[in-house]
């Protein structure tokens, strides 16, 4: 199947799979702009070509955020795309009982982070890609406490991530962020502790 024709598909799948959900904030968009944002984000801006990259990029939250099933990716897509979704695809855990919303987030925070640092180049580059997109969004969407720890968490994912794996997707969030390579580098590092 030509990158083309495997992509195309892999548009069509995703517009079916987010029907009727849509991004956070006012006039908000259909869901299915943010993967085609990150997809093209990817081929136009960091230059990747890899159809398998690209599809699963297409796919990132369908498995995530839908009904649909890493079968159903493995089925229609084959297992390279699959395999790529599956790493990007994060497993969330069910919230203890007792448990404070910050130290909740602190928990989904380090697991997000493990997973990362066992990510392959291509689910790295999906990330900061798909991070380029959701800060950004956040910065015009969210205010106060939500926004601000979505900023920290944003500069523990880079710092999870090397510069190398792309300097110009990397450099690009943090530029959102407003802070040079140093300043991401030299801030503390993610800490469970309270």
């Amino acid at each position: 199947m030509s990158e083309l024709v495997l992509v195309a598909k892999a548009l069509e799948f995703c517009v079916n799979a987010h029907r009727g959900q849509f991004r956070d904030g006012n006039a908000a968009l259909p869901y299915a702009c943010h993967p085609v944002e990150v997809m093209l984000t990817l081929r136009h801006f960091a230059g990747v070509t890899d159809e398998v990259v690209l599809t699963a990029t297409l796919l990132h939250d369908t498995v995530e955020d839908t009904d649909v099933q890493l079968e159903d990716i493995q089925r229609e897509f084959g297992d390279d795309v699959a395999a790529l979704v599956a790493e990007v695809t994060r497993v969330e855990p069910e919230r203890p009982e007792g448990m404070s919303k910050m130290d909740f987030w602190r928990l989904r925070t380090g697991l997000l982070l493990d997973e990362i640092g066992r990510m392959s180049q291509n689910a790295r580059l999906i990330k900061l890609s798909d991070r380029l997109s959701n800060i950004s969004e956040s910065e015009k969407t969210r205010s106060g406490n939500k926004l601000e720890r979505y900023r920290q968490q944003t500069i523990w994912i880079l710092q999870a991530i090397p510069r190398e794996t792309h300097v110009g997707l990397w450099d690009a969030v943090a530029s959102v962020l407003g802070m040079s390579e140093k300043q991401i580098l030299s801030s503390l590092p993610f800490s469970n502790k309270k």
